[in-house]
């Protein structure tokens, strides 16, 4: 909630900016309150966890978490070379070129008339098919009483890495999506962490966040510095424009993508003509009056897919679905509840300024979450029926 307040203090500032005010058309009041009731019952399962404390998580006693460590842990240090070779190229040019966040922006922007047609990087794939298991793995693991300081410290590795990674394509989109992960699953599991922990924790992130600044600086001076608007209004653009381009377009749209964006995936499965990447797509509807080239917030997103009518009852079934499975028992939530209220709250986060972020290859990490949820809920099943002698110690 405390984003959706910043966000709309930056949609006032852009709003009243000389160089931005003619993007948009006069506001209207039904669209915001359309906007805002959707956004809380998007948020509605973190309230009811909020008014229902839980007081413990049950640890499921699998070996699966610490394979999906391990997957994750190799995929992220396969992407090193990589790395290696374009740090000099992409991050260091950062601060000692103007244009290089310009340049590798571009270069990204290109290749994207070619993404998804084919495998090309298989570590980068499984890397970032786990990247918000990878967040959700690592809080977890400073819950527990035995802690595997190895997984722990692989995992914030490959955490760093995601945030690195986009810094040196030139992109602040995936950088604060990452920044913005992380704080989710701190938030969802700090109360379970110890206070010692805890403090290192929120000194080591504020430091990480001003360290994140400085390159989001660069790229923002090297692709924007030189324009009319100067730095700080495409600043503002930037953060405040998802709630106004909504109110102005999202529920007249002209038209819907029918799944196209958000499940793109499983479209293509089904229809081979789908659009595989943003550029067919956005050639295919060019009729739209909105479309994934500017921001609309996932609600927009998905109501560019669906329909305002849509929209109402996918939210309204699935959110009720989640508090229903996210019910703690006597205080306690299981880790595959923990994993779908953290799923709600990635929506939220990642996509409350900008879109819906489990789009296109997005879809991937919808698959790889529910799958894991799928084996914690049958593995508790399992254990109700067939239950097994668990020492104290553990």
């Amino acid at each position: 909630m405390s984003t959706y307040i910043l966000y709309a203090i930056f949609s006032l500032l852009t709003l009243n900016d000389i160089m931005f005010s003619d993007f948009y058309l006069p506001l209207k009041i039904f669209p915001y309150i359309y906007l805002y009731g959707m956004l809380m019952l998007a948020l509605s399962p973190t309230i009811y966890i909020h008014l229902n404390p839980v007081l413990s998580i049950e640890h499921p006693h699998t070996r699966i978490l610490s394979i999906t460590s391990l997957i994750i842990i190799i995929s992220s240090v396969l992407l090193l070379p990589d790395i290696i070779a374009n740090f000099g190229t992409g991050f260091i040019k950062l601060f000692t070129e103007t244009d290089a966040g310009k340049d590798a922006y571009m270069e990204q922007i290109e290749e994207a008339e070619d993404a998804g047609s084919g495998i090309s990087n298989i570590p980068a794939i499984i890397y970032n098919a786990f990247s918000d298991i990878t967040v959700f793995l690592c809080f977890y693991q400073l819950t527990l009483k035995e802690k595997n300081y190895w997984l722990i410290a692989g995992l914030l590795f490959a955490i760093l890495v995601g945030i690195l990674i986009p810094m040196m394509h030139g992109q602040r989109g995936g950088v604060i999506a990452a920044v913005l992960t992380t704080i989710v699953g701190y938030a969802l599991f700090q109360q379970f962490i110890s206070k010692r922990i805890n403090r290192f924790i929120r000194i080591f992130g504020v430091s990480c966040i001003l360290a994140v600044a400085i390159p989001i600086a660069a790229i923002t001076v090297s692709r924007f510095g030189n324009m009319g608007g100067g730095i700080a209004g495409f600043l503002n653009w930037y953060v405040g424009q998802g709630t106004l381009y909504f109110n102005n377009f999202a529920l007249d749209a002209g038209g819907t993508r029918n799944g196209d964006r958000t499940l793109n995936l499983a479209k293509r499965l089904i229809d081979p003509d789908t659009p595989k990447n943003y550029t067919e797509r956005r050639e295919k509807y060019h009729n739209l009056n909105i479309d994934d080239d500017i921001f609309s917030t996932f609600v927009g997103d998905i109501v560019i897919d669906f329909g305002p009518i849509s929209t109402v009852f996918i939210f309204v079934i699935f959110n009720g679905l989640i508090i229903y499975i996210i019910r703690p028992r006597d205080g306690t939530l299981r880790l595959h509840q923990a994993l779908l209220l953290y799923f709600t709250l990635c929506i939220c986060m990642q996509g409350g300024m900008t879109l819906f972020s489990f789009s296109d290859s997005g879809n991937l990490r919808i698959v790889i979450l529910f799958l894991l949820y799928g084996y914690l809920r049958y593995h508790e099943l399992l254990l109700e029926k067939f239950p097994i002698q668990i020492s104290s110690s553990k």
